[in-house]
């Protein structure tokens, strides 16, 4: 079965399991227009918008290739 070009990901990216936002705690439809999506997250390491390597906790950017990183 051929994928569908939408259903495609480039580069997934399986964020650390201590980073977290706003967004998981609640319930929504993925809509783009989110009145709770502030955008912020934090690292449950740290308690900080930080990770323990001093980094910033992003969606972005917590992932594979970060010593403190974990799946």
């Amino acid at each position: 079965m051929e994928k569908q070009p939408e259903m495609e990901m480039k580069n997934p990216l399986i964020p650390c399991k201590y980073l977290r936002n706003k967004e998981m705690y609640h319930q929504n439809d993925g809509l783009a227009e989110d009145g709770f999506d502030s955008g912020t997250c934090w690292c449950t390491k740290t308690q900080e918008s930080f990770g323990p390597d001093g980094e910033a906790a992003e969606a972005r950017e917590c992932g594979p290739g970060r010593g403190c990183y974990s799946l």
